[in-house]
């Protein structure tokens, strides 16, 4: 048991440097300034999900909405700007409504007692099928240059802005998770929610403040998607729903909730963008992609179970 503890907690630190290491020996591409900028730069979509996942997966409640969601913003940002619309007040629209759908998940999840995985499977096909209805399937381009270049290749103080976006998701929920009250009791929830609601935690309205959260930040990760990509597609995140629970799985949360650790997350989604990366340098099939994340994400739960996880 403290064998697969240790092994546990050693994944996302032996996995990434070890992909880094195999990937380094074999591509020369790999080690290389351009590729590494492109690469946390890309990433960054990942990331800032990956922050939302943990906080929902901590209170042992899933959202299966995230890609889907991802697409149907982007596409929306981007017919926003194909309209006119100053940047400001578009990236502000495609905001709102990510907070929308948050709050909508999170109150069905909580006032209509509807597991989670349910409603967010049901937001799921509601945005992908919205999103290819909204474009008949294409994809929408995006050619303000401002909005493009600010959200993708623009430095401030020499760090890239989807950069700095992810330092700053990543330092404010840090914060809000370990520093204020309302983090114990996310912890508390997990843990056990009979014995939070008893002890006087407001569970109902903690959860959905979460969603609503996500909701927030899956919005970020679109705009980001949307400039990456200079267009709204409406398949334009495929992966990003596995991608962010295995990084959230990988990184030590337990599904059940209660367990969660915000570095060990943005560790995993560095594994997991370094996997995408070098797999796409080998030229490696996507469908073998998605089977190396598969295999990584039982082993991770395997190793939670033998490790005495809850």
């Amino acid at each position: 048991m403290r064998a697969a503890r240790l092994a546990r907690t050693l994944l996302p630190y032996a996995g990434l440097i070890g992909l880094i290491v195999y990937f380094s020996l074999a591509s020369d591409f790999f080690l290389n300034q351009r590729n590494f900028e492109r690469l946390i730069t890309d990433s960054a979509t990942l990331i800032v999900v990956s922050l939302g996942m943990t906080l929902v997966i901590l209170l042992g409640e899933i959202d299966l909405s995230v890609g889907a969601v991802v697409a149907l913003l982007s596409v929306l940002l981007a017919q926003m700007l194909g309209l006119g619309w100053p940047w400001p007040v578009a990236v502000l629209g495609a905001l709102a409504l990510g907070l929308l759908v948050g709050a909508i998940n999170g109150a069905l999840t909580v006032i209509g007692d509807i597991p989670s995985f349910i409603v967010t499977l049901g937001t799921s096909a509601i945005a992908t099928g919205l999103a290819f209805i909204f474009t008949g399937a294409i994809s929408v381009p995006i050619y303000d240059v401002v909005f493009l270049d600010l959200f993708y290749s623009d430095t401030i103080l020499g760090l890239t802005v989807p950069l700095l976006l992810c330092i700053v998701a990543f330092a404010g929920t840090l914060l809000a998770l370990t520093r204020t009250a309302w983090g114990r009791e996310l912890t508390a929830i997990g843990a056990n929610a009979a014995a939070a609601r008893i002890a006087g935690v407001p569970v109902r309205r903690d959860k959905v403040l979460v969603f609503v959260a996500m909701g927030g930040l899956v919005a970020v990760g679109a705009i980001l998607s949307a400039a990456r990509l200079g267009s709204g597609a409406p398949g334009a995140a495929p992966s990003l729903t596995l991608d962010a629970i295995a990084a959230v799985i990988i990184g030590g949360a337990s599904l059940f909730g209660g367990q969660a650790s915000l570095v060990r997350t943005l560790l995993g989604a560095l594994l997991i963008a370094v996997l995408n990366n070098g797999m796409v340098l080998l030229n490696i099939n996507v469908d073998a992609q998605y089977v190396v994340k598969g295999v990584i994400i039982l082993l991770a739960v395997v190793l939670e179970r033998l490790g005495g996880g809850r």
